[in-house]
C-alpha cells in the first residue's frame, strides 16, 4: 500500500475534558431513537385507552339507563 507523498503529522488525541469533542458526541442518535420509541409508546397507549373507553362506555350507559328506568317506573311502590 502506498502512503501519501507528503506524510501527515501525528496529531495527539485530545486530552480528557478537552472541549474540542462535545460531551454528547454520538449520543444524539441514541437519544433520538429513544425519543421516537417514547412517542410511539405514548401514541399506542392513548389509542388503546380511547378504544377501551369506547367499549366500556356503552356498558356504563346501559347500567345507568337501567337504574333510571327502575326509579321512574310508577308500577313499583316507593319506599
Amino acid at each position: 500500500m502506498l502512503g501519501h507523498p507528503r506524510g501527515m503529522a501525528d496529531v495527539p488525541p485530545p486530552s480528557p475534558g478537552d472541549l474540542t469533542v462535545p460531551p454528547w458526541f454520538g449520543w444524539e442518535t441514541v437519544a433520538g431513537v429513544l425519543l421516537l420509541v417514547l412517542v410511539v409508546l405514548v401514541g399506542v397507549a392513548l389509542l388503546a385507552a380511547a378504544r377501551a373507553g369506547r367499549a366500556d362506555r356503552s356498558e356504563w350507559e346501559a347500567l345507568l339507563q337501567a337504574r333510571s328506568n327502575r326509579r321512574q317506573d310508577p308500577a313499583e311502590p316507593a319506599g
